[in-house]
């Protein structure tokens, strides 16, 4: 590991024990907030697929090129692949849904147009953590040489985008992308990166979940 990413930190505390007891209890009192939630309602809002036809009823939650099962019967979220199958993970999934469906009817849907981290809601908290590490680590990414960056990128499911010299869009959610963005130096200015985030993120994250989850990202693509 690089460096100490928000969503790392909260891993760490949870196996160390410290805090555990309080993330448990939250996740509970997600998952009971979720079962009053319409499973439809859930899936239009998210972009979630229901499946059901099995006789088992169910939410299939896309997360980057992984995915978490929410099922209906008894309520319990599963993550598809290890690496992301902790309660920590599974609160931001949680959080992502309930958000999603309470913001229907407002600006909810992604409208692609792309805003700095301190034009969200609490950006400003946003902005102050980003100038620290993490911006480093995504510098560190865009300079690890074309075809590298290309391969970690779609390997994290990066799509490449039209921004700076360099650019790639990543869904974390169906509804929450980020743009992740490299201007080259030249004799006027220095190499520089940026992040981006739709103007609709407040309504799909609390700003202390896009921080964890977008220092989730930057720390596997500068570390692969």
């Amino acid at each position: 590991m690089t460096g100490s990413d928000e969503y790392s930190v909260w891993i760490t505390r949870e196996k160390m024990g410290k805090n555990a007891s309080a993330v448990e209890e939250f996740y509970d009192e997600l998952i009971h907030k979720v079962q009053r939630i319409d499973p439809i309602t859930i899936a239009e809002t998210a972009d979630a697929h229901y499946r059901g036809g099995d006789g088992i009823p169910r939410l299939v939650i896309p997360f980057l090129t992984s995915w978490f099962t929410l099922d209906l019967l008894p309520y319990r979220l599963r993550a598809e692949h290890q690496e992301f199958d902790t309660v920590t993970m599974k609160v931001l999934v949680l959080q992502y849904l309930i958000t999603a469906a309470e913001n229907q009817g407002s600006s909810v849907k992604v409208m692609n147009q792309w805003i700095d981290p301190r034009s969200l809601q609490f950006g400003a908290i946003l902005g102050a953590h980003f100038a620290k590490s993490t911006m480093e680590l995504l510098d560190a990414f865009f300079g690890a040489g074309r075809d590298s960056v290309i391969a970690r990128a779609l390997k994290w499911g990066g799509r490449p985008n039209d921004f700076g010299d360099t650019g790639f869009t990543f869904y974390l959610f169906p509804r929450l992308p980020v743009a992740l963005i490299h201007w080259n130096s030249d004799e006027e200015f220095p190499a520089y990166s940026k992040i981006l985030y739709d103007v609709s993120a407040s309504n799909y994250m609390p700003t202390h979940g896009l921080t964890a989850l977008t220092d989730f990202l930057i720390h596997r693509l500068a570390e692969d």
